[in-house]
C-alpha cells in the first residue's frame, strides 16, 4: 500500500466520525486567521515585558514566516487539491476557500507554531498547548479540507520554526545567553 492510499485510508476513518460540528468547527476556527495564536501575540507584545515580551516577538515573527513560507509559497508549488474535492466529500468548513490548495496545513502549522513558542516560555502549558494544536489539526481532516500527510507536515513545520525561533530568540526561561563568558 503506498502513502497515498494510508493517507486517504486515514481520512476516510477520521472524516467518519459522527462529531458534532460545533466542536470541529470550534476546534478549527481557534487557528483561523492566526487566531488564538494571534491573540497570544498581540497580548505578550502589548502586556509583556521582558523575556515574555520576546516571546511575542517571536510568535510575530514565527506567524508572519509561516504566511509567507506556507500560506503564499509551499501552498502554490505543491497544489495539491483539497480533500473535499479530489475525492468528492462534503465540506464541513464553512470559512475554507475551496480554490485554495491543501498541502501543508496553514492551521496545524500556525498551531504547533504556537503552542511550541508559548510552550517554551510556560512550560507547565506545554501538553495542554500541544494537544490544543493536536486537535486543531485532527479537526482540519475531519472537515474534509485536508488528508492526514498535510496537517502532519504543517505541524512539523510549525514545530521546526518554532524551535528556530525560540533558539535564536531565546524564549525558554533556561535557554542560555548565546555569548555567556565565565
Amino acid at each position: 500500500m503506498d502513502w497515498r492510499a494510508i493517507d486517504e485510508r486515514l481520512l476516510r476513518g477520521l472524516y467518519d466520525l459522527d462529531l458534532p460540528s460545533f466542536l470541529t468547527e470550534g476546534l478549527t476556527h481557534v487557528a483561523t486567521k492566526g487566531g488564538l495564536w494571534l491573540l497570544a501575540c498581540l497580548a505578550l507584545l502589548v502586556f509583556g515585558r521582558g523575556l515574555t515580551r520576546r516571546t511575542g516577538a517571536a510568535l510575530a515573527v514565527g506567524l508572519l514566516v509561516h504566511v509567507a513560507l506556507v500560506e503564499g509559497a509551499l501552498k502554490h508549488v505543491v497544489a495539491r487539491q483539497r480533500p473535499f474535492a479530489a475525492l468528492g466529500l462534503t465540506l464541513r468548513d464553512s470559512l475554507v476557500d475551496p480554490a485554495t490548495y491543501s498541502f501543508p496545513s496553514g492551521h496545524s502549522t500556525a498551531s504547533f507554531l504556537g503552542a511550541w513558542i508559548l510552550g517554551a516560555r510556560f512550560p507547565r502549558w506545554r501538553v495542554p498547548l500541544l494537544v490544543l494544536a493536536g486537535l486543531v489539526a485532527a479537526s482540519r481532516v475531519q472537515l474534509g479540507a485536508h488528508y492526514p500527510s498535510d496537517v502532519l507536515v504543517g505541524g512539523v513545520v510549525g514545530i521546526l520554526l518554532g524551535m528556530v525561533l525560540v533558539r535564536a530568540l531565546r524564549i525558554a526561561p533556561d535557554t542560555p545567553p548565546s555569548n555567556a563568558s565565565a
